[in-house]
């Protein structure tokens, strides 16, 4: 059974209006125009794009990917003829600046467009979120010459960019690098490995441009130690570009995103890389995460992609797929069965939960930006700091989940290799790898986002969803009578359990043993959170099919999902303990 993906434009639309009015943007200048006037346009042709360009290619990349031909790397084939229209289209400029050149549309709406390039082809969608990133880190950090040397191209398309971090001894631990810079007059020159780097090298465009974290030769050791350089795969100079000392040594082979080229760089084989500082010397990681936190917001949206296309994929199984009678002895497709519609059921309430959180975050970045109000500002760059790591790991956990539900729905059939859902559930599970584990995003929550500051920003949140909660319906038989009184009943038990946590931040191991349960917790209910958004808007077209289909999958999110929360929660109040007991050389 073969499909194309087709975007839920209804469920997007409704997303990105409550994700609007939760972050407060409407109180930015022409954001509800720009909303009013162009979110329809945009959607639609990037539906179309979606379906009819990227999504036949999708399969074409798992079967045939990326590969090395001599000193070469090549895409898929329709890889770079459909690189050269999403360009010629303008999808590449959508959400950059437009002193750039590009769009200047807002970050939200770019949002929605990024989630359909990820649910029609993943690995051709990591490469067109990379140059966004590397758009921030020069916006923030980098020199006038360098931005008017790289930014235009970027946002146009012309030049694609790659965030080289990993080392061989490197992963996680940025603090082990050990490539070198020299200085060269205005510029540098660089001699080291990288390793796990998307879209490092390919056929798409003619240049790549590499952001570079490395050491100075009198650089202090450790994190505090690394600078972050820009360094072209060739450097522009008067009437073209000359080839630099940077190469694509080789193209891993993967268990998913194999159309994206996964590249061992070698910089400085010869007489260096030619590089330039971004930034100032020994602050490279403070610009390297200003690129980093929009690539994890990136991760969340395409992890959203995926749960959508594998709730597609599942549904249409279900319909189509005949087994078993129904009482009358007739027979009866799969999705009316009671456990079929469960997992169904629980694949779609996720998957929405998901997009409008990371919707919200999006919104509440181009708050940070563009508030009148310098109050408004901080409050929503503080709600931005505090769920960033949540939409990144929550929503790519829940991407395999959702994958793996998937998968379960089609049996046997999607364990197969020429299965779709095979794919989908292959490629889902880079999202809690890569730009920094699931792992270090619970880690960053629970320590530095939530403990350090004394649970400030969360209580905030807290503040708005039990507002939210209130809002529903009290009544015995209400419907969503289950949904307002677990979302207020977690949002006391989480705001008592960080209170205890803060009077035990000094137990060795208390963080690491109870952070992944943590941010678990805190994403069920910020899911909650948004159903309850979801339904109190519903409840004004209460006849309408969508609007009965929010409510019901409001109803069943709570039913279902929330009372993970309170397991979440449990394991972080008692489980330190457990782990701390069990020393690494009795496991």
């Amino acid at each position: 059974m073969s499909s194309t993906y087709e975007a839920p434009l209804a469920l997007m639309r409704l997303a990105l209006a409550q994700a609007a009015q939760a972050a407060g943007a409407r109180a930015i200048e022409g954001y509800d125009e720009t909303l009013s006037e162009l979110t329809d346009p945009i959607l639609e042709n990037a539906s179309r794009f979606a379906g009819e360009v990227l999504s036949p290619i999708n399969g074409v990349g798992d079967r045939s990917p990326s590969r090395r031909e001599g000193e070469r790397i090549v895409t898929p084939p329709g890889f770079a003829d459909a690189y050269r229209r999403f360009r010629e289209d303008g999808w590449v400029s959508l959400g950059a600046p437009a002193r750039y050149g590009g769009q200047g549309l807002p970050t939200l709406i770019a949002s929605a467009v990024a989630e359909m390039w990820a649910g029609a082809n993943l690995s051709f969608a990591m490469c067109a979120e990379l140059a966004v990133g590397a758009l921030e880190a020069l916006r923030a950090h980098a020199a006038p010459e360098l931005i008017e040397g790289y930014a235009a191209r970027l946002a146009s398309g012309e030049w694609t960019a790659a965030m080289c971090l990993t080392e061989p001894q490197a992963g996680s631990d940025l603090s082990q690098i050990r490539t070198r810079a020299q200085p060269l007059g205005d510029a540098w020159r660089l001699q080291g490995q990288k390793v796990l780097i998307s879209w490092g090298d390919h056929d798409l465009t003619d240049n790549i441009v590499h952001f570079v974290l490395a050491r100075t030769s009198d650089a202090p050791a450790g994190l505090k130690g690394l600078s972050l350089f820009l360094v072209p795969k060739r450097v522009p100079v008067p009437g073209g570009l000359e080839p630099n000392d940077i190469r694509a040594m080789s193209v891993e082979h993967k268990m998913g995103v194999r159309a994206s080229p996964t590249c061992l760089m070698a910089l400085g084989e010869h007489e260096g890389a030619l590089g330039w500082l971004v930034g100032r010397v020994n602050d490279g990681l403070s610009c390297m995460f200003t690129m980093m936190n929009h690539m994890r917001l990136g991760v969340g949206l395409h992890s959203l992609g995926l749960s959508e296309r594998a709730l597609q994929l599942a549904r249409e199984y279900a319909r189509q797929r005949v087994q078993g009678h129904d009482a009358s002895g007739t027979p009866r497709p799969i999705i009316e069965h009671a456990d079929v519609r469960r997992m169904l059921l629980a694949m779609k309430t996720l998957t929405h939960a998901s997009r409008c959180l990371a919707y919200t975050v999006a919104a509440a970045l181009d708050v940070s930006r563009q508030a009148p109000d310098p109050s408004a500002r901080e409050k929503a760059a503080r709600r931005v700091d505090l769920l960033t790591p949540v939409v990144k790991a929550w929503c790519s956990d829940i991407a395999v989940e959702v994958a793996s539900l998937g998968v379960q729905v089609h049996g046997g059939a999607g364990y197969l290799d020429d299965s779709e859902i095979s794919q989908v559930y292959r490629d889902a599970r880079i999202g809690p790898i890569f730009e920094g584990t699931n792992y270090i995003q619970a880690q960053d929550l629970l320590s530095r986002k939530v403990l350090r500051g004394a649970g400030a920003a969360l209580r905030e949140l807290l503040e708005d969803i039990e507002c939210a909660a209130e809002a529903l319906p009290a009544g015995p038989s209400e419907p969503l009578l289950s949904l307002r009184v677990r979302l207020l009943e977690g949002c006391g038990r989480l705001r008592e359990t960080v209170r205890r946590l803060i009077d035990r931040s000094a137990e060795p191991d208390l963080i690491g043993a109870t952070a992944h349960h943590f941010l678990h917790g805190l994403g069920v209910i910020a899911g909650g959170w948004q159903w309850a958004l979801a339904a109190a808007d519903a409840r004004s077209g209460a006849g309408a099919p969508l609007s009965r289909s929010i409510s019901a999958s409001a109803a069943f999110y709570a039913a279902h999902i929330l009372p993970r929360a309170s397991m979440h929660q449990t394991v972080v109040e008692d489980g330190a303990r457990a782990v701390a007991a069990a020393p690494a050389e009795d496991i």
